[in-house]
């Protein structure tokens, strides 16, 4: 068999400077503006100024941790006394402010217009708090 060579080439990807960038993303960050708009007003795909939107996230997120900046503020936590050697509810019936809790756990409250739910964490397992926490609020 013979080896055919493609006479076509293929075309350039189109390469935009940190300037041009950057004025797009400030027209996206206006009141009132449309992404998909003014991506088409310069000819460009919407999912590309999305693209540079999240990366300039990211790059700003790094720049912060590099910083010093922490997504995270230390808190201080006051041991209560335990009322009751279980520190866990044991019935669903019964309200949870009447159940005792461990004197060594994070308290979360998340407040919505339907209620409040309370959560209690174990203290010794902070890291996985937090890590739920993280992956919650992104």
């Amino acid at each position: 068999m013979m080896d055919q060579v493609s006479t076509v080439t293929r075309p350039r990807r189109r390469e935009y400077s940190a300037e041009f960038k950057a004025s797009v993303l400030d027209q996206c960050r206006q009141p009132g503006a449309s992404v998909a708009g003014i991506a088409l007003g310069y000819g460009i795909n919407p999912n590309m100024v999305h693209r540079w939107m999240r990366e300039a996230r990211q790059s700003q997120m790094l720049a912060d941790l590099q910083q010093g900046a922490t997504a995270f503020v230390p808190l201080q936590l006051q041991p209560s006394p335990m009322v009751d050697a279980d520190p866990w509810p044991t019935k669903l019936d019964a309200p949870l402010a009447s159940q005792s809790v461990a004197a060594e756990s994070i308290r979360i409250e998340l407040t919505r217009a339907g209620g409040t739910v309370t959560v209690y964490w174990p203290l010794a397992a902070a890291a996985q708090c937090a890590q739920v926490l993280r992956d919650l609020l992104r």
